[in-house]
């Protein structure tokens, strides 16, 4: 009998390149077996969780880099496999005295082509790793932060060319690094004319969503919610990026999420696409996004900001109001502020709308010296 000895520097190579190739079959599409196993994995060692930790963390840092943009996994294993140098990993490995036995290996549907893509998956993993630890130590250069006023709309040109329109009381923070120009939005709308730079790209985060463009023009706008992302002119690409994949693969898969005028809600496992002319609602706390086509706002006289909702919650409509208007509206009941109305309205004109609720829904509307206040209509209580 044959027992092998490993280094804990071999267990640890072993665990990441086992943790490379999990990423790849779990993002992949797994079947219910796959999951099963997958969870076995992880549970079978701490250093498996760390290393798959470290393996997703690799790859969302080079998908944001776009290094992987042009990366093509046939063509390299192509070549790889034409070098005289280059021998194929072996389909089975000495069983590791550390590892337990009731601890699954990743699958392979497609041996020969998975061995070799595992092997390149796992190499990016154990190079990049190094670098990535050094980003991470790195000291980061403090954000800058620009802010807009109730009612104000500012106009702002950044570093590297980029121009950014902030909507009133609206709240970013900038930093602008070598390898990535990252924006966070951290209260309401703004939209960006994007200074084109393939080795910069340029990511907007709001939330636990992550907008990501190269020369494009697009708004983004933070609701109660959720986030709103609307493109004008070239594409973007959507993420999920703060709350991660892993959590949602060790839990139950997600029944489909359907919307109330029964549209399909897109998964954001993975990046979603937008082109110019489309625009996307991703709901609070969901990763998922539901796409329709861009719709052009109605021309306003003058320099009036036309607000066009439809099908939108209360809460939505109050906090877009409240960025123009001085006298705010306040909406404390939880089921009102969840119901939902259309229209079109102009942004300072804040009566019309409070108008309009009191003639046409079950709500009240008491106006104090400095707010307004939006209420249910008690039970059995009439209009007068």
């Amino acid at each position: 009998m044959n027992i092998y000895r490993t280094s804990p520097e071999q267990t640890r190579e072993r665990a990441a390149r086992e943790a490379a190739e999990w990423l790849q079959v779990m993002r992949g599409g797994p079947t219910a077996a796959e999951r099963a196993d997958f969870s076995r994995w992880v549970a079978a060692s701490p250093l498996h969780l760390e290393e798959l930790l470290m393996a997703e963390l690799v790859e969302r840092e080079l998908a944001a880099s776009g290094a992987l943009e042009a990366f093509d996994l046939d063509q390299v294993v192509a070549q790889a496999q034409a070098m005289d140098n280059v021998v194929p990993l072996r389909a089975e490995q000495p069983a590791l005295a550390t590892t337990p036995v009731s601890s699954p290996l990743p699958p392979s549907r497609h041996p020969r082509r998975r061995r070799w893509g595992m092997a390149l998956a796992a190499s990016v993993v154990l190079c990049a790793a190094a670098g990535i630890g050094w980003r991470l130590a790195a000291p980061a250069a403090p954000a800058q932060e620009y802010a807009s006023a109730i009612g104000e709309q500012r106009t702002l040109v950044l570093a590297d060319g980029s121009t950014v329109l902030l909507a009133p009381a609206s709240h970013i923070a900038v930093q602008f690094s070598e390898g990535v120009r990252d924006i966070e939005l951290r209260e309401g709308e703004a939209t960006f004319d994007v200074a084109h730079d393939t080795a910069r790209p340029f990511r907007v985060h709001a939330g636990n969503n992550t907008v990501q463009a190269v020369g494009t023009r697009f708004t983004v706008n933070r609701l109660p919610s959720g986030t709103r992302v609307a493109v004008t002119e070239g594409k973007v690409k959507v993420t999920a990026s703060k709350t991660g994949w892993l959590q949602s693969l060790l839990d139950e898969p997600p029944a489909t999420i359907i919307d109330k005028d029964s549209v399909a809600l897109e998964s954001l496992g993975r990046p979603a696409a937008l082109a110019a002319g489309e625009q996307a609602r991703i709901p609070q706390g969901q990763q998922a996004l539901l796409r329709m086509p861009l719709e052009v706002p109605s021309a306003a006289p003058g320099s009036l900001r036309r607000l066009n909702f439809r099908n939108d919650t209360l809460a939505d409509i109050v906090a877009e109001f409240n960025r123009y208007n001085p006298r705010q509206i306040v909406v404390e009941d939880e089921q009102a502020r969840q119901q939902r109305y259309s229209g079109v309205f102009n942004a300072d004109d804040a009566e019309s709308f409070l108008q309009f609720l009191e003639c046409c829904s079950a709500l009240r509307v008491s106006r104090e010296p400095n707010r307004s206040v939006v209420t249910p209509l008690a039970e059995g209580t009439s209009r007068q």
